[in-house]
C-alpha cells in the first residue's frame, strides 16, 4: 500500500467511504486507503471516477452514506469546511476564487482582517502576508492586485490564503497546474516540495501521468467510484497506473496524421481590440489556417487567447484589422454568422458558455438542430425522437450519464464535454475553434475528443486549437503559433524540434520569432 512508504499511523484513513446520491448516481463504493503524513499522494482516475466526491467529503462539502474516515488513526466527523480547517485540511479548487480588484494581502486576509479600533490595519495585514510568504516559500507582493497577476502567481496567492490558518497539515489541490506553462509548473512542484518539507501532507488531483510521475510519493486511483490500485510510485508503472485509472483497454495515443493541407480557408490581418483586460486584448495580430489544417495557439493564459476567440466567434467586434474566410470578407459577424459560414466551438468553460446546467442532456445536446423538421410537428417538438436521438449520442460518445432526461448538472466534467462536442461536431463545420478542449478531463474523454478534432480536420475543416496543455498541442497541430501580451511573437511548423521547452521563452516574453 502507498501509505506504508512514509511512516506507521497514516495521518488520513478512508474506511469503506460509500457516496450515494438522490438521483440513484453511486458516486463512490466501500472506499478504503491510506495517506501517510508527509506524503505527496495522487489521486488519479477518469472523471466520474469518484475523485472529487472523495475530496469534498474530506474537506466538508458532502457528507458520505457509509464508511469512516479516520484523522491520525481517530474517527473524525467532518461535518463543514470550518470543521475541515479546524482539523488541518486546507484545499485549492481548481477555479479560483480571488476577487480581482481587491490586492494580494485583501484577498488572503479576507474575513481575518487585523484592525487597529474599527478600521483595518494595512501594516499589519501587510506584515502577515509576507510572514506567510516567507514562512512557505511562496514569494508574492502583498500591494499588488489580482487583476494583474499572472495565473502562477495568483496559484500561490489561493495556495498561502488556504495555508493562512495555524496549524494546517494536510493539503488538497485540484488539477494545479492546468493552466501552467511548463516553467511555471517545475516552479509549482519546487515550492510543493518546500511545503512538503514544512511537513505538509499534500494530495495532489491529477490527469497527467508524467506530472504525477515527477512530483509524487504515492497514488490512488479511482475507477467507477471504487479503488482500483494503491500503491508507492516506485513500486508501478505509468503503463500500470493507466490501466488502473482505465480498465484493460487504454485509449491509442493521438497525434496529426501529417497529410496535406488544402487551399487557405481563414485570414486574419492586423487583428487589433481594445480591452480593459489583459486577457482580450489584441494587438495587430496575423495568421492564417487552410482546410485541414490544425494551428494550435500556445501562451500562458491571459495572452490574449479570450479576446481572439471572442472575435472569431461573434461573440465580440475587433477594433480594427480584417478577417476573411473563404475569401470573403467576414470582419463584424456575430456568432449566428459565424455559424452560418460553418463554424463550430467547443468553448473553454463548459458550463457557463457551452452549456445550461439546469436543462437535460436532450436539451444540451440538440440545441440550435431542434428546429430541424424530424423533431417538429407543428408548433411542438417531437420530445419521444429528440431523446432517442440524444440516447444516441450517449451512446456514441460514451456519454455516462443516467439517461437523456438528466440534467447537465448531474454529469462529471468530461461527460457534459462530451455532450457540447457532440453537438459542435453534429454540425459538419468547416471551421472549428476548440478552446481548452480537454481541460480537466480525464485520459479517456480526453483521446476521444481529440481523435475527433483529428477527424475533423481530415474531413478538411480549418481547425483554431487553443490548449494550456503543451503535449496535447503538440500532438494534433500542424503549426504553433505563440500568443504573448496580445501579440503572435512566434509561428512554428510543427517538428520533432518544436518542444515545451522551446516554447516556453516565447510563451514567457524572453524570446520572439514573429
Amino acid at each position: 500500500m502507498g501509505a506504508s512508504t512514509m511512516g506507521d499511523v497514516p495521518i488520513i484513513s478512508f474506511e469503506g467511504v460509500s457516496k450515494h446520491y438522490p438521483n440513484g448516481t453511486q458516486a463512490l463504493s466501500g472506499v478504503s486507503f491510506s495517506i501517510a503524513a508527509g506524503a505527496i499522494h495522487a489521486i488519479c482516475g477518469e472523471n466520474g471516477a469518484g475523485k472529487s466526491t472523495l475530496m469534498k467529503i474530506l474537506f466538508g462539502l458532502e457528507q458520505p452514506t457509509g464508511g469512516a474516515i479516520r484523522l491520525d488513526g481517530e474517527a473524525v466527523s467532518i461535518a463543514s469546511p470550518r470543521v475541515a480547517a479546524s482539523l488541518g485540511i486546507a484545499m485549492v479548487h481548481q477555479h479560483f476564487s480571488l476577487i480581482p480588484s481587491l490586492s494580494v494581502a485583501e484577498n488572503i486576509l479576507l474575513g481575518q482582517e487585523p484592525r487597529r479600533g474599527l478600521f483595518i490595519d494595512r501594516a499589519e495585514a501587510r506584515r502577515r502576508v509576507l510572514a506567510l510568504s516567507a514562512r512557505y516559500h511562496l514569494e508574492v507582493d502583498p500591494d499588488a492586485r489580482i487583476s494583474g497577476l499572472s495565473v502562477a502567481a495568483q496559484q500561490k496567492v489561493e495556495i498561502l490564503k488556504a495555508l493562512l490558518r495555524d496549524g494546517v497539515r494536510v493539503l488538497i489541490l485540484d488539477e494545479p497546474t492546468a493552466v501552467l506553462t511548463p516553467p511555471e509548473t517545475d516552479e509549482l512542484f519546487e515550492r510543493l516540495r518546500d511545503l512538503q518539507r514544512a511537513g505538509l501532507t499534500i494530495l495532489f488531483i491529477s490527469h497527467k501521468l508524467r506530472e504525477v510521475r515527477a512530483l509524487c510519493t504515492d497514488v490512488t486511483a479511482l475507477r467507477l467510484g471504487q479503488v482500483s490500485g494503491d500503491s508507492a510510485m516506485d513500486r508501478i508503472s505509468d503503463a500500470e497506473i493507466a490501466a488502473l485509472v482505465m480498465g484493460a483497454s487504454r485509449p491509442a495515443a493521438v497525434a496529426r496524421s501529417g497529410g496535406k493541407s488544402g487551399a487557405v480557408s481563414l485570414v486574419v490581418e492586423d487583428l487589433h481590440l481594445s480591452a480593459a483586460s489583459g486577457a482580450d486584448r489584441l494587438t495587430g495580430v496575423n495568421f492564417s489556417i487552410r482546410s485541414g489544417e490544425i494551428l494550435g495557439i500556445a501562451g500562458v493564459d491571459g495572452s490574449g487567447q479570450r479576446g481572439l476567440v471572442s472575435v472569431l466567434s461573434g461573440a465580440r467586434q475587433p477594433t480594427s484589422g480584417s478577417v476573411t474566410w473563404n475569401g470573403q470578407a467576414v470582419m463584424g459577424l456575430d456568432t449566428i454568422g459565424w455559424r452560418r459560414n460553418g463554424m463550430a466551438h467547443l468553448p473553454a468553460d463548459r458550463f457557463h458558455q457551452g452549456g445550461a446546467r439546469g436543462l437535460t442532456v436532450t436539451e444540451n445536446a440538440l440545441a440550435g438542430a431542434h428546429r430541424l423538421a424530424r423533431f417538429v410537428r407543428g408548433p411542438f417538438l417531437r420530445k419521444a425522437e429528440m431523446e432517442q436521438r440524444a440516447g444516441e449520442i450517449i451512446e456514441e460518445f460514451g456519454v455516462r450519464c443516467p439517461g437523456p432526461r438528466a440534467p447537465l448538472s448531474a454529469l462529471s466534467g468530461g461527460n457534459a464535454q462530451k455532450v457540447i462536442a457532440a453537438r459542435e461536431f453534429a454540425t459538419d463545420p468547416s471551421f472549428l475553434i476548440a478552446d481548452q478542449p480537454t481541460r480537466g478531463i480525464d485520459i479517456a474523454a480526453a483521446a476521444f475528443i481529440q481523435s475527433r478534432i483529428l477527424e475533423l480536420a481530415a474531413s478538411g475543416a480549418a481547425v483554431l486549437l487553443i490548449s494550456a496543455d503543451l503535449d496535447e498541442l503538440l500532438a494534433l497541430s500542424d503549426r504553433v503559433a505563440v500568443l504573448y501580451a496580445g501579440r503572435i511573437v512566434a509561428t512554428l511548423d510543427n517538428g520533432p524540434d518544436v518542444t515545451p521547452e522551446r516554447l516556453g521563452p516565447f510563451m514567457l516574453g524572453l524570446d520572439s520569432a514573429a
